[in-house]
Parts: C-alpha cells; structure tokens; sequence
C-alpha cells in the first residue's frame, strides 16, 4: 500500500496528513485514493506520494493509526479547512470525528484556538460550523441550527444514561434543568416490530426517570423547523426544573 510505503521512505518524522488522515480515521467523505504527508523539512514528492513542509504541530496533533503515523482527527479537521475544505465536506468530518470519539467540540476549539493566527485559511468558516456541531449527523446538525437561530437555550449532545436494563441509553440531546430530552430520528418507512419495541422500552425507562420526551422526524426538522421551535419552547417553559410540580 502506497501509504505504508511512503511512511517508510518518508521515516519516523512524517505523518499522514489532510484528505488522506481524513481517509485514513474513516470520516465520512474521504476516500483513501490520496496520499499526503507534512514532513518539518523540505523532502520531494515520489511515487505518488505527495509531501508538504509544516512546522506548526505538536505531540498531540500526532498519533499512529494501523502502524502509520497520522495527524489527530482534531488536527486533521483543521488541517482541511485550511485547504480549502468545502462545508459540507468539513460538516461531515466534524460530526463523523464526534460520532467515532476521535474527538469532541470542545477539544476542536480549543485547538482551533491554539493555532489560530491573523490570516490563517478556514478557521472563519470552521468557527461557524461548530457551532451546531456535536450531533452525529446531518439531522442532529439541523436541528441544532434550528435552535441556535430560534435563539433557544443550546442543549447537550449525545448524553448517556446508565439503563436500569443491561444497556446504557444514549439521547440525541437533553435539558438537563429541566429533565427534557429531545430525539431526532431519520428512519423512513415503517419501523418493524422490534424497533418499536425497542423504542418504546426506551423511552418508557426515560418517562420513569422523570424525564420529559420529545420526538422530531426528518420532515419536523426540516420542513417545520418554526413547529419545533415552539414545541421545545413550551416545554422549557412548563417545565421548571427537577423540582417542578
């Protein structure tokens, strides 16, 4: 394989960088049909290798995936928007990076942060995608959005609860002042006996924690986002806190 080849030849102070560290972690998008390498000092391309001089990393923007050194999906992420990442190539790095655990909102900013400089490519753009980042898909993205321009508190994303049963149970999003939880879902068509079942057990285990339960379909979100807004703000507003009656 040209990546484990060009990791020889390049030795032990490159990393797999940009389109090919995306291809590389598995984000959605990014075929491995490209390889790249940022090396600290000046090194020509070979054999379908292509190479780069950085010297703006750290320790912790390099990790080793499958035996090759690789930028970290955080620094990856960043990397490609300061080569011209599209936004929706860079949306679904973000929410795919979040939804393997290679890395989180936060973590992003706080990186993004660190490297930023006057000029530096991307991060204008990149600032403004996380900001409904945390979700782990396109739906979860929208819905975010939806709630950040209706000028809604933001909830949190992704929060697992320990399940009375032998799963944990993991929401799309939840309030946590006022035990609401909010779903997204993408199924389409009919659900099969066993989903409903499943999702039934899940949601009657939220109710009797004392949680609230809303849930929005593709077309909610999208096509209503205005229907959202107002369901979600009527339940913030009857619902006080753990203490309400």
């Amino acid at each position: 394989m040209r990546v484990h080849a060009g990791a020889r030849w390049l030795g032990t102070r490159a990393a797999l960088a940009g389109r090919s560290a995306a291809a590389w972690w598995g984000l959605d998008g990014f075929e491995r049909d490209e390889v790249e390498f940022v090396v600290p000092h000046a090194r020509r391309a070979r054999g379908g290798v292509a190479v780069r001089i950085t010297r703006e990393w750290a320790k912790k923007d390099l990790l080793r995936r499958d035996d090759v050194r690789v930028t970290s999906a955080t620094r990856t992420i960043i990397d490609l928007a300061g080569q011209g990442g599209t936004a929706r190539e860079l949306e679904r790095a973000i929410d795919s990076a979040v939804r393997l655990r290679f890395t989180s909102v936060p973590t992003l900013t706080k990186r993004m942060r660190e490297l930023a400089k006057p000029g530096r490519r991307g991060l204008p753009m990149l600032r403004a995608l996380l900001l409904d980042s945390g979700g782990e898909s396109v739906l979860e993205r929208r819905f975010l959005r939806v709630i950040r321009e209706s000028g809604l508190p933001r909830p949190l994303t992704q929060v697992t609860f320990k399940a009375r049963s032998a799963r944990a149970i993991r929401v799309d999003f939840l309030y946590p002042d006022h035990r609401l939880v909010v779903e997204v879902s993408g199924k389409i068509g009919h659900a099969s006996d066993a989903d409903r079942r499943k999702d039934a057990r899940r949601r009657n285990d939220l109710q009797q924690r004392g949680f609230v339960v809303l849930e929005f379909t593709t077309a909610d979100v999208m096509t209503d986002p205005a229907g959202v807004v107002a369901t979600v703000q009527r339940s913030l507003g009857a619902l006080v806190g753990p203490n309400r009656h």
